[in-house]
C-alpha cells in the first residue's frame, strides 16, 4: 500500500487501491528508510473476531460518506472516490512527525473481521484505540453496503478524519496490496540535516 508523506508541503496521500501510480515507487527511493530499515517493513495481517462486535456497538451512519460529506462533516482536504463511491485515495495532513510514530507502533495493521454476519478486512490507519474510539462514525461508501470507512469528527470544527477502511470488497482493495508496505516520505529533515 502506497502511504506518500512530502514533508516539505506537510501533505501525504494514501492509495487504498492500486492504480499505474502505485507502481512507479520503490522504498528504496524513500527516506524512510533514513530511520527505519526497509526490509523490516510490514503491516500486518491479524485475524480478531472481537473487532466485530466492537465495530457493532459503534454509530452506523444512513447516509453514505459521499452523501454525508460536506453536509453532515466536511473533509481537512479531498478523498477521492470512483464513480459508484468507493474511496480510491486518503489526501491529508501529514508530516515526518505524524508519520514516523504510526510507521514505528505498526498503526497501520489489516484484521481479519466477522462483523454484520459477513467476513471484513479492516485496515486500520491509526492506533487501534483511537480508531475503536465509541466516538466515531461508520460511513457506508455505497448502499451496497460492502465497504465502510470510519471517520473520526472534530465536535468543533466538523472535519472528519478517516481512520480505517473496512471492506468486504478483496477485487477493489486486495489483501496483497494493502499488506505491501510502500511508506514514501520525501524532504525528510534528517535527509537536509545530512553532513
Amino acid at each position: 500500500m502506497l502511504i506518500t508523506c512530502d514533508n516539505n508541503m506537510q501533505m501525504g496521500y494514501i492509495y487504498l487501491m492500486p492504480n499505474e501510480t502505485t507502481v512507479e515507487y520503490t522504498l528504496e527511493e524513500s527516506d524512510i528508510g533514513l530511520y527505519y530499515d526497509i526490509e523490516s517493513l510490514s503491516i500486518p495481517r491479524i485475524k480478531w473476531l472481537g473487532m466485530g462486535q466492537i465495530l457493532s456497538k459503534m454509530r452506523l451512519a444512513v447516509k453514505t460518506y459521499r452523501e454525508a460529506v460536506n453536509n453532515v462533516f466536511h473533509c481537512e482536504y479531498w478523498n477521492d472516490l470512483d464513480g459508484e463511491g468507493y474511496m480510491m485515495g486518503i489526501e491529508l495532513y501529514l508530516t515526518e512527525e505524524m508519520l514516523l510514530p504510526l510507521v514505528a507502533h505498526q498503526a497501520f495493521k489489516l484484521y481479519d473481521v466477522r462483523w454484520r454476519n459477513q467476513d471484513f478486512r479492516v485496515l486500520t490507519l491509526d492506533a487501534y484505540l483511537d480508531v475503536l474510539d465509541k466516538n466515531n462514525v461508520i460511513y457506508p461508501l455505497t448502499s451496497q453496503k460492502d465497504a465502510f470507512v470510519i471517520l473520526s469528527v472534530d465536535p468543533i470544527s466538523k472535519v472528519g478524519r478517516i481512520m480505517a477502511l473496512i471492506s468486504a470488497r478483496d477485487d477493489l482493495y486486495p489483501v496483497d496490496y494493502l499488506q505491501k508496505p510502500l511508506f514514501m516520505l520525501a524532504n525528510s529533515s534528517r535527509y537536509f540535516n545530512r553532513d
